[in-house]
């Protein structure tokens, strides 16, 4: 099968079940009843109306009437139903695809194709955009001393903190590790820096309660806001957001530094 005509039959199906969704069950059950219907009487016009008169021809159009719509909404009903199942499973499959099991942040492959997909936009649209490179200190060392499920415990945290603290339209990921990544369309630097600001006082003010030892720990952070140009892509910008990262860890941890091009 060429692939246009596969992509064409990929697309109507979305275009579908778009539809179905949209309309909900309830009215595409009806519509589906009302074509039934519909077609079933213009076949019975197209038999009868020339050979038929009478009773013949009224019982007939009785019959096309009553039969589709009877049975129609008998069988649609269960099937539309078990594909507005499907398409919610395969949504929420999708969705827990780019998603990082123990942070519920965008994993490290959906955070760099959503990434592109900003930074595309910014391009376009000619505004400023903000990466930011985040890695929490001495990580390690929590691992060493209290365990990995305390570790675990401490990325959950860290998580939960960058939400609360971060607006629903930024992109938050983990890219592994310690290692985390946000992008912040229409953001300056300053509103970055006031983000990671944010951060370090939200942790500084608060503490982890793991079994009887109580846990605080530090974030290094990386910035870099930049008005992207044709050749820039989350890659580029976020080895220069981690660059100052780097700087930030050289230079006393629990800070955060801005990239100076």
């Amino acid at each position: 099968m060429p692939i246009s005509l596969r992509s064409a039959r990929r697309y109507l199906v979305q275009r579908m079940r778009h539809i179905i969704q949209n309309l909900g069950r309830l009215k595409v059950v009806l519509l589906i009843t009302a074509l039934s219907v519909s077609f079933s009487v213009f076949i019975t016009f197209l038999a009868f109306s020339l050979r038929q008169t009478g009773a013949v021809y009224n019982i007939a159009f009785f019959l096309a009437t009553f039969i589709p719509l009877t049975i129609a909404p008998i069988v649609s009903w269960p099937l539309i139903s078990l594909l507005m199942k499907v398409d919610s499973l395969e949504k929420e499959m999708r969705l827990l695809a780019s998603l990082d099991p123990l942070t519920e942040l965008l994993n490290r492959r959906a955070f760099f194709r959503d990434a592109e997909l900003y930074i595309h936009r910014a391009k376009q649209e000619g505004r400023m955009l903000s990466v930011i490179a985040l890695d929490l200190d001495k990580f390690k060392a929590i691992n060493d001393c209290y365990g990995h499920s305390a570790g675990d415990a401490v990325l959950r945290h860290f998580s939960t903190t960058i939400r609360a603290n971060c607006r629903t339209s930024d992109l938050m990921g983990r890219l592994g590790g310690e290692e985390f990544a946000l992008l912040l369309p229409n953001t300056s630097a300053s509103a970055a820096y006031a983000l990671a600001e944010r951060l370090h006082q939200a942790l500084r003010l608060t503490a982890i309660q793991y079994g009887h030892s109580t846990m605080r720990y530090t974030v290094s952070i990386g910035v870099i806001s930049v008005v992207p140009q044709k050749t820039d892509n989350i890659e580029a910008l976020l080895n220069k957001a981690d660059r100052s990262l780097y700087l930030a860890k050289e230079t006393g941890r629990n800070c955060t530094v801005v990239f100076d091009s």
